[in-house]
């Protein structure tokens, strides 16, 4: 091999090094007066909240896709005999409760600050023991579903590197949200996830509340026809069908939109974010398709802070979402905008009040009499 490759392949090197260097450095470690102190930066009060979040977990799948092309390893640069961490988060009466194998505490500290860890169990250190951040990033974006969608018992963990999780969900209802929130953090992960069974007495109920819906349509029916008959009308039943599956239809549509694309605002802000109003642009091109569609904007919140603060949060948002439709040229005399703050939660939040479940905006779709 000629001088001029030698220094080359050594310069490669030299930069790996340093960029692993930055990027694995513990920023949650500062320095004051020769004392180690601790500092949490969460999404919430972090100078650069998400979007940093998102730029480190970023970085790194390019760091670990960069050594592999050049044929290295972390393991390499770390050296042949270090192990991944192992650690076992577990629900518990509603909080998240962490065990684990790591190199020391401070590592241990750094993980529950990442993960939002509730409470801290049982630890063992070895000094052979590494972290995959680009692993517990993505990781970390499942804690708050796993919080709020599993019940006492389940089980989220790492075993020489797989991500694993095993337990029962609190509804059905959150299977499908899950999986979508899965597929986004572009996590391999083996699931073994039960859904809830019903008892007996849930089956009879439902079986009672299907047979009188079903009784109330004929009831319903049946007065409807006569009143029809005594004021000489004939209603046009067809027209009835194609505009109940004219709602039924959109509003299937732009649930599908929003399951997928979740509409968000910038942190700190009332104001969509530049991928969000993309679906509110597929949501407008579905209400311009067909005047007779209206809708009704809903914002809501998670319980942190006060609610009447919440609740000016929500109608801003939902306000928000308005004019953008607006400016898409959706008619303003279709659309209503309401805030409802935390009055309408469908996740349980944490202790601190936090949810990422419940800040969301709903769409519900009508149509003009």
């Amino acid at each position: 091999m000629s001088l001029g490759k030698k220094i080359f392949f050594l310069l490669i090197a030299l930069v790996i090094l340093i960029a692993y260097t930055v990027f694995t450095f513990n920023y949650k470690t500062i320095l004051n007066d020769g004392k180690t102190q601790f500092t949490s930066f969460s999404n919430e009060d972090s100078m650069f909240g998400e979007y940093a979040d998102a730029a480190m977990l970023k970085i790194n799948e390019l760091k670990a896709t960069f050594l592999k092309e050049v044929g290295f390893s972390e393991g390499d640069l770390l050296g042949k005999n270090k192990e991944l961490i192992d650690l076992e988060l577990l629900k518990d009466n509603g909080v998240v409760l962490m065990n684990g194998t790591f190199k020391d505490a401070e590592q241990a500290r750094s993980i529950v600050d990442l993960l939002n860890i509730n409470r801290n169990g049982e630890y063992k250190f070895e000094d052979n023991r590494v972290k995959d951040l680009v692993l517990l990033n993505k990781l970390s974006l499942l804690m708050d579903s796993f919080k709020e969608f599993f019940t006492d018992g389940s089980k989220l963990s790492i075993e020489n590197g797989k991500v694993l999780l095993n337990g029962e969900l609190k509804d059905s209802n959150f299977k499908p949200l899950l999986a979508s929130i899965i597929v986004k953090s572009n996590l391999d992960i083996v699931t073994n996830i039960k859904e809830p069974l019903k008892s007996k007495t849930e089956k009879i109920i439902d079986n009672i509340k299907k047979a009188t819906v079903r009784i109330e349509k004929e009831v319903s029916s049946e007065s409807e026809d006569k009143l029809n008959m005594l004021e000489n009308i004939t209603p046009k039943k067809e027209d009835f069908e194609v505009m109940s599956k004219l709602v039924q239809e959109a509003q299937k549509s732009i649930n599908n939109l929003t399951s997928n694309k979740k509409i968000t605002f910038k942190r700190r802000s009332t104001n969509i974010t530049e991928e969000s109003k993309e679906t509110v642009k597929s949501i407008a091109s579905i209400l311009l398709d067909n005047s007779k569609l209206i809708v009704k904007i809903e914002g809501h919140t998670d319980s942190r802070g006060r609610a009447s603060l919440n609740k000016k949060i929500s109608q801003d948002r939902a306000n928000s979402v308005k004019t953008a439709l607006m400016s898409l040229g959706v008619n303003p005399k279709s659309i209503k905008a309401v805030g409802y703050g935390e009055d309408f939660p469908i996740a349980k939040d944490d202790a601190d009040g936090l949810s990422e479940v419940n800040r969301r905006v709903e769409f519900i779709v009508g149509e003009k009499k």
